[in-house]
This record gives structure tokens, sequence and C-alpha cells, in this order.
């Protein structure tokens, strides 16, 4: 039998990695001409201005996936033009069976890559071949853009100052895009960029680009980029946003039904940022608001780790990819969120901040200053961030990160001052061979007195048929980065993992590739290495198909040892040894599609119990002005702990999206936990009336049931929040 796996293996793998080379960047790049437009034109999605003619198309756009450097199913045309206030990208993308080949899911800014039709550009301004600005769109003329360093740390949520309009018509949909210089970040002097232009053709879940790029990457591998060659960019001048706001707020609170609080507040604030060079960046914010950010979802956390929320703020996001450390996830020395939220996301008041963006081909500079504001028994308090990174060669950098963190005197007297010192650095030597590694400590002193260190590094490598990872990290027990993000103190974490990415000529029609592979995650106490906590993953069956579905199977064993009792939703689990094994079975489909649906289910063991978990998700799109999306999961934890204890939980959510266009739209979201007893409430009405510039109305609904320990008694709370606001954007 063993024999039998042995030769299955090998034709597996032979038959795939002969059919598909991850090949090597070019030794010459491909190129492409601008041209100068002699007259402005027009963003209406048209491209009906003679000067499109003058430019030279480029066509030859070919698949990265599913067929490696086949041509595209569906012709593509580019051209880019540019004058003196910007570049311009135009692209007629031609379709076989008209509208019905078009997939859009929503208008939300920053849409889903993988789901809908796209097509965009990436820009390398100062052909460094590792940083890149990304600006793409689908048919409706929906925004998308981000920046990317070495094609793996993505601020998905920055917004850049752009124009794009689409048009859909019988048999093609085509595009207009305008990005000003002053978005675009160049030397001096600068005459030539690198680009890579991408489309995705959804209904046949397939991703092309020009010039190619081996399916095993992303399309933002800038190393294979090609050389826009003829722009001519205004030199650097006076470059001025000043983003003001107004803002009314009311606040009301109710405890069992009668209201204990309520106020109405009127602020005012804003955000300037100046272009001070064509390299670096400074922004002010004075009285930060954060209201029209979106609302947290809520979770139910099973496992022994804190939970890690993405940062929504629109101020920490632009740059935030700098501070970034991609050896482990879960260990960040600076993470934004510890500014201007408590611990349960509760908002706390910035009076004002400072930020300084340097980046070039040689190095990457991030200063950062905020002045977080008193709030009930919350102190003041002052945070800093220095971060700098020098590129020692085409692919690798090394770089240092200081934070800083002074807490004001709290009600007892005392006051804190937290400083966290970090060293990290990322090689490759090979387009295949990555590797991350990050050195870091902290040290505090006053009211709390710790000092800790930590590490960790991400080695992996990977090309069209498989992927071999390994992570390793550890974490004193003393490291505290009170301006950071870790998961847990006290472990030492090896992590090694392989996929395979198979696709031999036998498979069936509609599937496109098979992937089992292995997982793991093992703990140790890092003080005396005596073992934490683990789990093997097994996927013996992961199947993607041709429409992009998904179809697999995972068994899992754990193993943990408690030292101290947990208590995941209020149930106690005493100290020990536990050995248990899971199962999951999950599909997710088509989400392209009007109507679409993923859903789960696992059991197994659960320390000294059992674990029931169902989840599901629901989309219901008839056309992307209108989405109704509905999430649930259930837990089932039975026979669990000393007293042997039975409790499901219920994680409801339901989203409705309603757009009259990419600039008008409505959000709602509702969502109700049963295990915190919480239902919360968010509705956004958000309207562009400018280029990011808008107008926010808002309402925030939190109910919450509160027991007192004590006696038991129950409080039943609820808070209500309005809030009109007005930006605007002028730039000078």
């Amino acid at each position: 039998m063993k024999q039998i796996f042995t030769w299955i293996f090998i034709n597996l793998a032979v038959s795939n990695c002969l059919a598909q080379i991850t090949f090597a960047p070019p030794a010459e790049p491909a190129r492409i001409q601008a041209v100068r437009a002699p007259q402005p034109i027009i963003i209406d999605g048209k491209l009906n201005e003679v000067s499109w003619l003058r430019a030279s198309p480029v066509t030859a756009f070919v698949q990265k996936d599913p067929e490696q450097g086949a041509a595209a199913s569906m012709p593509t045309e580019a051209r880019i033009l540019f004058d003196e206030e910007y570049l311009y990208v135009g692209a007629i993308c031609k379709t076989s069976n008209g509208r019905a080949d078009i997939r859009t899911q929503n208008m939300q800014r920053d849409f889903n890559y993988f789901q809908n039709d796209l097509f965009g550009i990436a820009i390398d301004g100062f052909l460094d071949k590792r940083n890149a600005m990304v600006f793409q769109t689908n048919p409706y003329g929906t925004q998308r853009e981000i920046l990317v360093m070495d094609d793996q740390i993505f601020n998905r949520e920055w917004s850049g100052l752009w124009k794009v309009r689409t048009q859909i018509l019988d048999s093609v949909w085509t595009i207009e895009m305008a990005i000003p210089w002053k978005t675009l970040r160049y030397p001096p002097g600068c005459d030539k960029m690198g680009i890579i232009l991408t489309r995705n053709i959804r209904s046949n879940n397939e991703y092309v680009s020009f010039p190619p790029v081996p399916r095993a990457f992303n399309v933002y591998r800038m190393p294979y980029e090609a050389i826009l060659s003829g722009i001519e960019p205004p030199p650097p001048s006076a470059n001025v946003q000043v983003i003001p706001y107004a803002l009314i707020n009311n606040d009301k609170v109710s405890v069992d039904g009668d209201v204990v609080e309520e106020n109405t507040d009127f602020k005012v604030g804003g955000e300037v940022k100046w272009v001070t060079g064509p390299n670096s960046v400074l922004d002010f914010t004075f009285n930060t608001d954060f209201a029209q950010a979106d609302v947290d979802r809520q979770v139910v956390n099973l496992t022994r780790f804190s939970v890690l929320f993405p940062e929504r703020r629109q101020f920490f996001l632009e740059g935030n990819e700098i501070y970034s450390m991609a050896a482990w996830d879960e260990l960040q020395p600076f993470f934004s969120r510890r500014i201007g939220l408590d611990d349960t996301g509760n908002p706390i008041p910035i009076d004002a901040g400072i930020r300084f963006t340097n980046r070039n081909e040689k190095q990457n500079i991030g200063l950062l200053a905020i002045r977080q504001r008193q709030n009930g028994n919350t102190p003041a308090s002052n945070f800093a961030v220095a971060r700098y990174s020098a590129n020692f060669s085409s692919q690798g950098r090394i770089g240092g990160m200081a934070t800083f963190r002074h807490d004001e005197a709290n009600a007892s007297g005392q006051s804190t001052t937290n400083i966290t010192a970090t060293v990290d650095g990322f090689f490759r030597p090979t387009q295949q061979i990555n590797s991350f590694w990050m050195v870091s400590g902290s040290k505090s002193s006053g009211a709390i007195n710790d000092q800790g260190l930590s590490g960790a590094t991400w080695t992996y490598f990977s090309n069209n048929w498989i992927y071999l990872g390994h992570v390793q990290a550890f974490v004193t027990s003393e490291y505290n980065p009170r301006a950071g993000f870790i998961s847990a103190n006290n472990y030492l974490l090896t992590s090694p993992a392989f996929e395979l990415k198979l696709r031999p000529k036998w498979l069936p029609k509609f599937i496109r590739q098979y992937s089992p592979g292995i997982t793991t995650f093992f703990y140790h106490y890092l003080d005396d290495l005596s073992f934490r906590e683990g789990f093997i993953s097994y996927s013996p069956f992961y199947l993607i198909l041709q429409n992009g579905s998904e179809f697999s199977y995972r068994i899992r064993t754990n193993w943990q040892s408690l030292r101290n009792t947990f208590s995941p939703v209020g149930i106690d689990i005493l100290p020990g040894d536990y050995k248990y094994t899971s199962h999951r079975f999950s599909y997710v489909g088509d989400f392209s599609r009007k109507v679409a649906i993923s859903a789960a289910y696992s059991f197994g063991g659960y320390f000294d119990g059992n674990l029931n978990t169902v989840s599901s998700s629901l989309r219901f799109a008839p056309m992307p002005h209108i989405q109704l999306t509905a999430d649930y999961e259930f837990n089932r934890l039975s026979n669990l702990g000393e007293e042997r204890k039975t409790m499901e939980t219920h994680l409801i959510g339901t989203e409705l999206r309603l757009a009259l266009n990419p600039r008008v739209q409505l959000i709602s979201f509702l969502q109700y936990n049963t295990a915190s007893e919480r239902t919360t409430f968010n509705s956004r009405f958000v309207w562009e009336y400018s280029p990011l510039s808008y107008i926010y109305l808002v309402y925030n609904d939190n109910r919450q049931e509160l027991s007192d320990p004590e006696t038991g008694l129950i409080t039943r709370r609820h808070d209500q929040q309005g809030i009109f606001k007005v930006t605007f954007l002028k730039q000078f």
C-alpha cells in the first residue's frame, strides 16, 4: 500500500510541475510607450477622445491562472496617456457573451479581488521592484487601491485621490482612469516607471496580466514589471491636502429602560497632508474623529489566544504597511489600534497627531506621534513610533523600529512608560524563496515594571506546485509592547507546513486543483520549555473547482496542557493534559454569482468534552446595487469541564448594502451574540459628493445584558448614538 501511495504522489507531482514552470523575471523587461494627450481627457469611460487613438494598444495579456502563459480567453486593449496633471489609463475589456460574462458583487470600495471582474494597474514609481501603488476598478467603476511592499505586506485600506469611470456595452466594458501625478511617488527627473497591468475575467475564474507573472505569485511581484517610458511627470511642487470635518453627535445611555445619560456634542477637526518632496509626506491630525469607521464584528473566541481585530481608521491606515512585521502576524511591536481605542474597542478621544513618511529606492522612514486625551478612568497618553529600513539589495532589506508610550498619572497618582526596540529584515535570494525575521525587546517602568524579548522568523519556498514554509517565534512572559499587539505571553512556537498545488491532466475538467497539505502548530512554555498546546492538521481532501468553489475535509489532532483554569464561554476547564481529535468539512461556493453560499461543519473532541460547530454564509445580490448577506455560527460545547456542562452559542449577523452608485451607499449591519448576550446594529449612509469628500449619517445601537458576579442580578444596558459628519478635501 505504501508503494502505491508513493507512486501516486510521484506521478501527481511530476505531471504537475512539468506542465507549468515558475519562470524567472525576464532579463529584458517588456516596454510600453506612453503618449502625451494634447487635449484634456474627459473621464467618462467612453475612450472617444482622439488622443486615445495616438497611443499604441497593449494587447499581449496572457493568463496567470488557470493556464499560465496561455492567451487570454477574452481580449483586452490598454492604452496609457499623460498630461501635466494626470497619468491616464484606458482599457477595452471584451467579453464573449456580452453582459452575461460580467460578474460584480457590489459597489463597495476596496471590493473583493477574487470575486469580481476587474482591471487595474500596479505602479512602481522608483523602479525599485519592491514597492507598488495599485489602482483597480470593476465594471461599475468602483475603486480599489492598495499600497504594497515586497508583494507580501499590504495596505488594502489606503484611499488615494484618483478618478475612474466605466461603461458597460453589449460586448465590452471600458475604463478610463485619471491618476494625478500628485498622488504618485517618483524621483526627480523621472521619465519611466515600472507597471503591471491586470484583468480578472471572473466568469471563467481567469486572471490575466501584462507582462506575464507566474501563477505562484500575485500580480504585485514587481520584478516582473514592464517599463512604462515616454512619460514626462511634472517636477515636484507644492502639494497640500486639507481635510477638515464638522460633526454633530448625540449619545444616549439607558439602563433597564431608564435614560441615565444623554448628551449632544459638536466637534470640528481634520487633517492636513503635505507632500514635502517627491519621497516624503507629512500628515497632521487635530481633534481626530473616526465616527465613519466600520464597526468591529463580534466573534466567539474558543481559543487560548487573543483575537486580532483589523485597523479600520483612515489616518492610521495610510503608510501602515511600513510599521508591519510580516514574520508573524500575532507579534506586532506597533499596532495602531492601541491608540484611540480601549481594550474593548470603545473610542478614546485623540487631541492631535503628526506622521512623517519617506520612501525611495534606498530606504523607508516612518515617524508618528499622537496625543491621546484623558477619558474617564483612562489617563492621557503620549505615543511615538520611529521606523527605518534600508534596502541592501534589490530583494533584501534590514531595519529597526522603536515605540514609546507614556501613560500619565492615573487615579492613584502612578504613571507608566513603555519602550520597545525592534530589528527586522527581509531577504529573497530567489523568487521562490522568501525569509522574514524580527527580534524585539520591551521595557516598562512606573506603575508597571517589566522587561522582555520576542522574535520570529518566517521562511518559505513557493512555486506553482508546492508551498513549504516554517514559522519559528517566541515571546517571553515579561514582553509587553503597550503600543503593539501579542496574542499571548511565554511561548515558543514551532510551525512547519506544506501544501501541494497539483493540476495533473487526468483530473476531471470541473476540478482545477487538488491541494493536500499538512499544517502544524506547536507551542511550548518558554520559561521551562514544557509543552503548552499544539495541533497537526491534515487536509487529505482539498479541491478547487474551475468556477472558484472549494471543497475540503480536514482532520486535526490537538494536544493541550493547562497550567491554570481555562474558561471559554464561562465553563471552567481544570489544569491538566488533554488530547482530542476533530474533523471539519467545508464548502465555499462561487461568490461572484447572484446567489452564493458557504457552509462548514466540524465535530469532535474539545479538551475533556466535545465541540460541534456549524457555520454558514449566504449572499443574495440580484444586481450590484443591492446585496444582502447573512452569516450564522452555532457552537455546542458538551460534557465540558469539571461539572460536565453543556452550552450552546449562536452568532447571527446580517448586512444590507444599497448603492445608488459607487459614491452613494447605505450599509446596515445587525449582529446578535448569545455568548455575550449582546446585540449590535450599525447603519451608515455615505455620500462621496467629491473625490474623498464625504457626508455621513451614522446610527449605532448596542444592547447588552450584564450580570453582576456577586449578586447574579442582570442589568440591561442600551447605548444609542447618532452622528452627522461632513468632510471636505481641498488640494493645493
